[in-house]
């Protein structure tokens, strides 16, 4: 089982500003249904980063991030 994956958390902040917006609402929607998927995975954590920082790019865009 794959497992506990592990974020550069400024890298991947970085990374989002490089972004279009249907790439970062895909990150969201994506994530958000693996972590419903199996709500016990041990890479929810890195999934919830994804969704935070996506949804903070869009935030300091103007956009809502639904």
């Amino acid at each position: 089982m794959v497992g506990d994956k592990k974020m550069d958390h400024g890298k991947y902040q970085k990374a989002c500003k490089n972004k279009s917006e249907t790439e970062l609402r895909y990150i969201i929607q994506d994530a958000s249904e693996a972590i419903a998927a199996n709500p016990d995975n041990p890479n929810n954590g890195y999934y919830t980063d994804e969704i935070h920082y996506a949804g903070m790019e869009l935030h300091r865009r103007g956009l809502d991030a639904d």
